[in-house]
Protein backbone atom coordinates (compact mmCIF):
# COMPACT_ATOMS: atom_id res chain seq x y z
CA UNK A 1 0.00 0.00 0.00
CA UNK A 2 1.17 3.54 -0.83
CA UNK A 3 1.43 5.99 1.88
CA UNK A 4 2.04 10.15 0.84
CA UNK A 5 3.74 11.23 4.35
CA UNK A 6 4.78 14.16 5.53
CA UNK A 7 6.03 13.76 9.57
CA UNK A 8 7.51 16.95 10.12
CA UNK A 9 5.47 20.06 11.30
CA UNK A 10 4.78 22.73 13.80
CA UNK A 11 1.89 24.21 15.85
CA UNK A 12 1.31 27.94 16.46
CA UNK A 13 2.78 26.93 19.73
CA UNK A 14 6.47 26.58 18.02
CA UNK A 15 6.61 30.76 17.82
CA UNK A 16 7.20 33.26 15.41
CA UNK A 17 3.62 32.02 13.76
CA UNK A 18 0.05 32.38 14.59
CA UNK A 19 -2.94 29.65 15.70
CA UNK A 20 -2.76 26.95 12.68
CA UNK A 21 -6.41 25.09 12.46
CA UNK A 22 -6.60 21.37 12.23
CA UNK A 23 -9.25 22.03 9.50
CA UNK A 24 -7.31 23.46 7.39
CA UNK A 25 -4.96 21.29 7.44
CA UNK A 26 -6.80 18.44 6.32
CA UNK A 27 -8.49 21.21 3.42
CA UNK A 28 -4.40 21.44 2.46
CA UNK A 29 -3.75 17.48 3.00
CA UNK A 30 -6.64 16.98 0.50
CA UNK A 31 -5.58 18.82 -2.14
CA UNK A 32 -2.33 18.36 -1.84
CA UNK A 33 -2.79 14.39 -1.53
CA UNK A 34 -0.79 14.09 1.73
CA UNK A 35 -2.30 10.75 3.63
CA UNK A 36 -0.48 11.05 6.57
CA UNK A 37 1.14 14.19 8.50
CA UNK A 38 2.84 14.60 11.35
CA UNK A 39 0.95 16.73 14.03
CA UNK A 40 3.69 19.02 15.51
CA UNK A 41 4.72 20.10 18.86
CA UNK A 42 3.12 17.34 20.79
CA UNK A 43 5.03 17.10 23.95
CA UNK A 44 3.65 20.97 24.71
CA UNK A 45 1.01 20.28 27.08
CA UNK A 46 -1.35 22.78 25.72
CA UNK A 47 -1.30 20.62 22.67
CA UNK A 48 -1.31 17.43 23.82
CA UNK A 49 -4.64 18.44 25.36
CA UNK A 50 -5.58 20.24 22.53
CA UNK A 51 -5.21 17.20 20.73
CA UNK A 52 -6.58 14.68 22.64
CA UNK A 53 -9.94 16.68 22.82
CA UNK A 54 -10.41 16.79 18.63
CA UNK A 55 -8.83 13.70 17.44
CA UNK A 56 -9.80 10.13 17.15
CA UNK A 57 -7.61 6.91 16.32
CA UNK A 58 -9.00 5.81 13.00
CA UNK A 59 -6.20 3.33 12.57
CA UNK A 60 -3.74 2.08 15.10
CA UNK A 61 -1.78 4.51 16.00
CA UNK A 62 -2.87 7.06 13.98
CA UNK A 63 -5.76 9.90 14.25
CA UNK A 64 -8.38 11.34 12.61
CA UNK A 65 -10.16 15.02 12.84
CA UNK A 66 -14.40 14.65 12.32
CA UNK A 67 -13.68 11.34 10.70
CA UNK A 68 -11.95 12.66 7.88
CA UNK A 69 -9.79 9.94 5.55
CA UNK A 70 -6.70 11.97 6.26
CA UNK A 71 -4.95 11.51 9.44
CA UNK A 72 -2.24 12.74 11.51
CA UNK A 73 0.83 10.64 13.70
CA UNK A 74 1.77 12.38 16.72
CA UNK A 75 5.00 13.89 16.42
CA UNK A 76 7.56 16.98 17.89
CA UNK A 77 10.97 18.21 16.99
CA UNK A 78 13.42 18.39 19.42
CA UNK A 79 16.36 19.73 20.15
CA UNK A 80 19.01 18.23 22.08
CA UNK A 81 22.36 19.82 23.24
CA UNK A 82 25.24 18.46 24.61
CA UNK A 83 28.81 19.58 25.54
CA UNK A 84 31.35 17.30 24.06
CA UNK A 85 35.22 16.83 24.27
CA UNK A 86 37.00 18.79 22.31
CA UNK A 87 34.29 21.13 21.23
CA UNK A 88 34.34 25.08 22.44
CA UNK A 89 30.71 25.22 22.56
CA UNK A 90 27.52 23.32 22.91
CA UNK A 91 26.60 20.45 20.37
CA UNK A 92 22.73 21.42 19.03
CA UNK A 93 20.98 19.28 17.09
CA UNK A 94 16.93 18.92 16.06
CA UNK A 95 15.55 15.50 15.93
CA UNK A 96 12.24 14.88 14.75
CA UNK A 97 9.86 12.37 17.38
CA UNK A 98 7.19 9.86 16.86
CA UNK A 99 5.27 8.44 18.84
CA UNK A 100 2.54 5.25 18.83
CA UNK A 101 0.22 7.16 21.19
CA UNK A 102 -0.62 9.42 23.80
CA UNK A 103 0.17 7.22 26.44
CA UNK A 104 4.21 7.37 24.90
CA UNK A 105 4.15 11.12 25.40
CA UNK A 106 2.87 11.46 28.95
CA UNK A 107 5.85 9.11 29.41
CA UNK A 108 7.89 11.00 27.62
CA UNK A 109 6.78 14.32 29.69
CA UNK A 110 7.47 12.53 33.08
CA UNK A 111 11.06 12.04 32.19
CA UNK A 112 11.61 15.47 30.86
CA UNK A 113 10.40 16.34 34.58
CA UNK A 114 12.50 14.01 35.86
CA UNK A 115 15.77 15.27 33.79
CA UNK A 116 14.57 18.84 34.97
CA UNK A 117 13.88 20.28 31.31
CA UNK A 118 11.41 22.83 30.62
CA UNK A 119 8.25 22.14 28.15
CA UNK A 120 7.28 25.62 27.98
CA UNK A 121 8.15 25.66 24.19
CA UNK A 122 6.83 23.43 21.09
CA UNK A 123 10.25 22.60 20.07
CA UNK A 124 11.81 22.17 23.61
CA UNK A 125 15.23 21.59 24.45
CA UNK A 126 17.02 18.75 26.73
CA UNK A 127 20.32 19.62 27.69
CA UNK A 128 22.61 17.15 29.09
CA UNK A 129 26.50 17.23 30.61
CA UNK A 130 28.05 15.07 28.65
CA UNK A 131 27.92 12.24 25.88
CA UNK A 132 27.29 9.59 28.53
CA UNK A 133 24.27 11.39 29.89
CA UNK A 134 23.15 12.10 26.96
CA UNK A 135 22.96 8.30 25.67
CA UNK A 136 21.60 7.21 28.39
CA UNK A 137 19.02 9.71 27.97
CA UNK A 138 18.15 8.62 24.39
CA UNK A 139 18.09 4.81 25.39
CA UNK A 140 15.66 5.94 27.92
CA UNK A 141 13.54 8.02 24.87
CA UNK A 142 13.59 4.45 22.88
CA UNK A 143 12.48 2.79 25.67
CA UNK A 144 9.06 4.47 26.31
CA UNK A 145 7.52 2.10 23.08
CA UNK A 146 9.28 0.04 20.40
CA UNK A 147 7.80 1.77 18.48
CA UNK A 148 9.39 5.30 19.39
CA UNK A 149 11.57 6.90 16.72
CA UNK A 150 14.16 9.12 17.08
CA UNK A 151 15.22 11.24 13.35
CA UNK A 152 17.58 13.62 12.88
CA UNK A 153 16.11 16.69 11.72
CA UNK A 154 17.32 18.37 8.67
CA UNK A 155 20.73 16.77 9.05
CA UNK A 156 23.08 19.09 6.67
CA UNK A 157 21.81 22.51 7.76
CA UNK A 158 23.65 24.60 10.51
CA UNK A 159 21.21 23.13 13.13
CA UNK A 160 21.52 19.68 11.42
CA UNK A 161 23.24 17.20 13.22
CA UNK A 162 26.28 17.34 10.54
CA UNK A 163 25.51 21.41 9.96
CA UNK A 164 28.12 24.06 10.28
CA UNK A 165 27.27 25.02 13.19
CA UNK A 166 28.46 21.87 14.47
CA UNK A 167 31.03 20.84 12.13
CA UNK A 168 31.23 16.85 13.72
CA UNK A 169 32.99 15.12 11.71
CA UNK A 170 30.70 11.90 12.74
CA UNK A 171 27.80 11.15 13.60
CA UNK A 172 28.53 8.51 16.22
CA UNK A 173 30.59 11.79 17.98
CA UNK A 174 27.10 12.69 19.03
CA UNK A 175 25.53 9.52 19.73
CA UNK A 176 28.00 7.55 21.02
CA UNK A 177 26.20 3.90 21.77
CA UNK A 178 23.21 5.07 20.58
CA UNK A 179 24.11 5.20 16.86
CA UNK A 180 23.08 2.34 15.47
CA UNK A 181 19.21 2.89 16.41
CA UNK A 182 19.61 6.15 14.14
CA UNK A 183 18.46 4.19 11.04
CA UNK A 184 16.25 7.20 9.44
CA UNK A 185 17.51 10.85 8.19
CA UNK A 186 15.77 13.99 7.24
CA UNK A 187 16.71 15.27 4.19
CA UNK A 188 15.74 18.65 4.68
CA UNK A 189 15.23 21.75 2.23
CA UNK A 190 18.88 22.34 1.39
CA UNK A 191 19.76 18.87 0.59
CA UNK A 192 18.62 15.79 -1.15
CA UNK A 193 19.36 11.82 -0.97
CA UNK A 194 21.75 12.36 -3.96
CA UNK A 195 23.97 14.43 -1.55
CA UNK A 196 23.63 12.36 1.24
CA UNK A 197 24.27 9.45 -0.11
CA UNK A 198 28.06 10.76 -0.48
CA UNK A 199 28.47 11.07 2.68
CA UNK A 200 29.20 7.01 3.84
CA UNK A 201 27.90 6.89 7.03
CA UNK A 202 24.29 8.00 6.14
CA UNK A 203 24.37 6.28 2.50
CA UNK A 204 22.04 3.14 3.67
CA UNK A 205 20.17 4.84 5.95
CA UNK A 206 16.68 5.55 5.23
CA UNK A 207 16.15 9.16 4.20
CA UNK A 208 12.73 10.87 4.33
CA UNK A 209 11.91 13.98 3.49
CA UNK A 210 9.11 16.35 5.28
CA UNK A 211 7.98 19.87 4.99
CA UNK A 212 8.64 21.15 8.14
CA UNK A 213 6.26 23.99 7.74
CA UNK A 214 4.55 26.18 10.14
CA UNK A 215 1.37 27.46 8.18
CA UNK A 216 -1.41 25.18 6.70
CA UNK A 217 -0.64 27.27 3.19
CA UNK A 218 -0.66 24.97 -0.24
CA UNK A 219 2.90 25.88 -0.50
CA UNK A 220 4.00 24.64 2.85
CA UNK A 221 1.95 21.02 3.59
CA UNK A 222 3.87 18.62 1.65
CA UNK A 223 6.52 21.03 -0.18
CA UNK A 224 8.52 18.27 0.41
CA UNK A 225 6.94 14.80 0.98
CA UNK A 226 7.99 10.77 1.35
CA UNK A 227 5.96 7.98 -0.93
CA UNK A 228 6.05 4.99 1.52
CA UNK A 229 5.19 1.38 0.87
CA UNK A 230 3.57 0.48 3.85
CA UNK A 231 2.08 -3.09 5.15
CA UNK A 232 -1.21 -1.47 6.17
CA UNK A 233 -2.59 1.70 6.99
CA UNK A 234 -1.26 2.00 10.54
CA UNK A 235 1.65 3.70 12.84
CA UNK A 236 3.31 0.53 13.00
CA UNK A 237 2.95 -0.28 9.29
CA UNK A 238 4.95 3.61 8.53
CA UNK A 239 7.56 2.78 11.30
CA UNK A 240 8.57 -0.36 10.08
CA UNK A 241 8.64 0.93 6.54
CA UNK A 242 11.00 3.58 7.49
CA UNK A 243 13.22 0.94 9.46
CA UNK A 244 13.31 -1.17 6.47
CA UNK A 245 13.79 1.44 4.01
CA UNK A 246 10.48 0.98 1.97
CA UNK A 247 10.72 4.33 0.55
CA UNK A 248 9.00 4.36 -2.75
CA UNK A 249 10.40 7.92 -3.42
CA UNK A 250 10.65 11.19 -1.94
CA UNK A 251 9.71 14.88 -3.23
CA UNK A 252 12.41 16.88 -2.58
CA UNK A 253 13.03 20.88 -3.02
CA UNK A 254 15.76 21.66 -5.22
CA UNK A 255 18.43 21.92 -2.96
CA UNK A 256 19.22 25.55 -4.35
CA UNK A 257 16.24 26.62 -3.22
CA UNK A 258 17.07 26.14 0.14
CA UNK A 259 18.22 28.88 2.69
CA UNK A 260 21.51 27.37 3.64
CA UNK A 261 22.57 25.42 0.12
CA UNK A 262 25.31 28.21 -0.75
CA UNK A 263 28.13 29.41 1.93
CA UNK A 264 27.50 33.02 1.36
CA UNK A 265 26.70 36.92 3.45
CA UNK A 266 23.13 38.16 2.48
CA UNK A 267 23.38 41.72 1.82
CA UNK A 268 21.56 42.54 4.92
CA UNK A 269 24.07 41.64 7.21
CA UNK A 270 26.27 44.42 8.81
CA UNK A 271 28.74 45.84 7.06
CA UNK A 272 26.99 44.53 3.66
CA UNK A 273 26.02 46.86 0.93
CA UNK A 274 25.71 44.01 -1.70
CA UNK A 275 25.53 40.12 -1.00
CA UNK A 276 28.74 37.88 -1.71
CA UNK A 277 28.27 34.41 -2.27
CA UNK A 278 31.43 31.92 -2.07
CA UNK A 279 32.26 29.62 -4.79
CA UNK A 280 35.76 29.03 -3.42
CA UNK A 281 35.74 26.22 -0.85
CA UNK A 282 39.14 27.41 0.84
CA UNK A 283 37.49 30.72 1.65
CA UNK A 284 36.71 30.80 4.94
CA UNK A 285 36.36 34.17 5.87
CA UNK A 286 33.78 36.98 3.66
CA UNK A 287 36.32 39.52 2.07
CA UNK A 288 33.23 42.30 2.85
CA UNK A 289 32.85 42.33 6.18
CA UNK A 290 35.52 40.06 7.79
CA UNK A 291 33.81 37.26 9.82
CA UNK A 292 33.93 33.79 9.50
CA UNK A 293 31.16 32.20 7.04
CA UNK A 294 29.00 29.32 7.87
CA UNK A 295 29.90 26.95 5.51
CA UNK A 296 26.81 25.98 3.34
CA UNK A 297 25.19 22.69 2.90
CA UNK A 298 26.88 22.17 -0.22
CA UNK A 299 30.15 22.49 1.00
CA UNK A 300 29.66 20.77 4.15
CA UNK A 301 28.46 17.49 1.73
CA UNK A 302 31.84 17.76 0.04
CA UNK A 303 34.11 18.09 3.48
CA UNK A 304 32.34 14.99 4.48
CA UNK A 305 32.41 12.87 1.47
CA UNK A 306 36.08 12.22 1.66
CA UNK A 307 36.20 10.35 -1.82
CA UNK A 308 33.53 7.93 -0.90
CA UNK A 309 32.31 6.69 -4.42
CA UNK A 310 28.11 6.50 -3.97
CA UNK A 311 25.46 4.39 -5.51
CA UNK A 312 23.05 6.93 -6.37
CA UNK A 313 20.46 4.55 -6.20
CA UNK A 314 17.18 6.21 -4.47
CA UNK A 315 14.34 7.23 -6.40
CA UNK A 316 13.74 11.43 -5.63
CA UNK A 317 12.08 14.27 -7.50
CA UNK A 318 12.81 17.48 -7.29
CA UNK A 319 9.24 19.29 -7.25
CA UNK A 320 7.56 22.98 -6.52
CA UNK A 321 4.49 23.52 -5.03
CA UNK A 322 2.01 23.90 -7.77
CA UNK A 323 0.59 27.02 -6.62
CA UNK A 324 4.09 28.32 -6.84
CA UNK A 325 4.67 27.13 -10.23
CA UNK A 326 1.66 28.86 -11.34
CA UNK A 327 2.06 32.01 -9.73
CA UNK A 328 5.57 31.62 -11.66
CA UNK A 329 3.48 30.70 -14.81
CA UNK A 330 1.52 33.59 -14.78
CA UNK A 331 4.12 36.37 -13.72
CA UNK A 332 2.55 37.40 -10.49
CA UNK A 333 4.40 37.04 -6.64
CA UNK A 334 0.76 36.59 -5.10
CA UNK A 335 0.11 32.36 -4.36
CA UNK A 336 -3.62 34.34 -3.14
CA UNK A 337 -3.98 35.95 -6.30
CA UNK A 338 -7.66 35.06 -7.37
CA UNK A 339 -5.88 34.20 -10.94
CA UNK A 340 -3.75 32.02 -9.40
CA UNK A 341 -6.01 30.19 -7.26
CA UNK A 342 -8.86 29.61 -10.13
CA UNK A 343 -6.04 27.82 -12.33
CA UNK A 344 -4.96 26.08 -9.00
CA UNK A 345 -8.62 24.98 -9.19
CA UNK A 346 -8.70 24.04 -13.00
CA UNK A 347 -5.78 21.38 -12.41
CA UNK A 348 -7.02 19.94 -9.53
CA UNK A 349 -10.42 19.26 -10.70
CA UNK A 350 -8.67 16.83 -13.57
CA UNK A 351 -6.16 15.53 -11.07
CA UNK A 352 -7.39 15.56 -7.53
CA UNK A 353 -4.39 16.03 -5.83
CA UNK A 354 -0.85 18.02 -6.68
CA UNK A 355 0.79 14.57 -5.77
CA UNK A 356 -1.18 13.50 -9.00
CA UNK A 357 -0.40 15.97 -10.84
CA UNK A 358 3.12 15.87 -10.58
CA UNK A 359 3.37 12.27 -10.82
CA UNK A 360 1.52 11.89 -14.52
CA UNK A 361 3.23 11.30 -17.71
CA UNK A 362 3.71 14.36 -19.59
CA UNK A 363 0.95 13.12 -22.58
CA UNK A 364 -1.47 12.66 -19.88
CA UNK A 365 -1.44 16.55 -18.30
CA UNK A 366 -1.62 17.75 -21.57
CA UNK A 367 -4.78 15.34 -22.45
CA UNK A 368 -6.57 16.65 -19.87
CA UNK A 369 -5.26 20.69 -19.70
CA UNK A 370 -4.85 21.52 -23.20
CA UNK A 371 -7.37 23.85 -23.42
CA UNK A 372 -8.27 23.96 -20.23
CA UNK A 373 -5.31 26.30 -19.15
CA UNK A 374 -3.68 29.31 -21.22
CA UNK A 375 -1.02 27.42 -23.69
CA UNK A 376 1.93 29.79 -21.94
CA UNK A 377 0.84 28.40 -19.04
CA UNK A 378 0.51 24.69 -19.50
CA UNK A 379 4.08 25.15 -21.37
CA UNK A 380 5.62 26.43 -18.53
CA UNK A 381 3.94 23.94 -16.02
CA UNK A 382 5.47 21.28 -17.98
CA UNK A 383 8.79 22.52 -17.54
CA UNK A 384 8.82 22.24 -14.19
CA UNK A 385 6.98 19.14 -14.31
CA UNK A 386 10.09 17.86 -16.69
CA UNK A 387 12.79 19.35 -13.76
CA UNK A 388 13.51 22.21 -16.25
CA UNK A 389 13.97 24.87 -13.73
CA UNK A 390 17.06 26.36 -11.59
CA UNK A 391 17.60 29.03 -8.25
CA UNK A 392 19.60 32.30 -9.50
CA UNK A 393 21.08 32.56 -7.31
CA UNK A 394 20.73 29.84 -5.18
CA UNK A 395 19.86 29.75 -1.64
CA UNK A 396 22.51 31.15 0.83
CA UNK A 397 22.57 32.50 4.52
CA UNK A 398 19.05 32.06 4.98
CA UNK A 399 17.78 33.29 1.69
CA UNK A 400 15.58 30.86 -0.33
CA UNK A 401 17.08 30.72 -4.06
CA UNK A 402 15.76 33.00 -6.78
CA UNK A 403 13.48 30.74 -9.07
CA UNK A 404 13.94 30.58 -12.61
CA UNK A 405 12.50 28.48 -15.56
Amino acid sequence: MRLAVDLHSHSGYAGGVGNIKLEDVIQTMKRKGIDVFGAGDVLFPKRTEELREVLTESSEGLFSLNSSKEQFALQTEIILSVRLEGYKRKIMAHHVVLFPDFESIKKMQKLMTKWGQKNTIGRPFIVSDDLAQQTERLFEIKNIHPLVEVIPAHVMTPEGILGSKNMLESINEFYGEFTDEIQVVETGLSADPYMLEQIEELADMTMISNSDCHSAALNRIGREFTMLDVQDRSYKGIVEALRTNKVEFTAEFNPAEGRYYNTGHRADRQGHEEAYISDNPKETVCPICNKPFLPGVERRVKQLSSGYKAKHTREFHHLLPLIEAIALAIGVKSITSKRVVERFNTVLDEFDTEIAFWLASKEEILKKLDGKLEGEILMRLLKVHDGKFSFQPPGFDGNYGVLSL
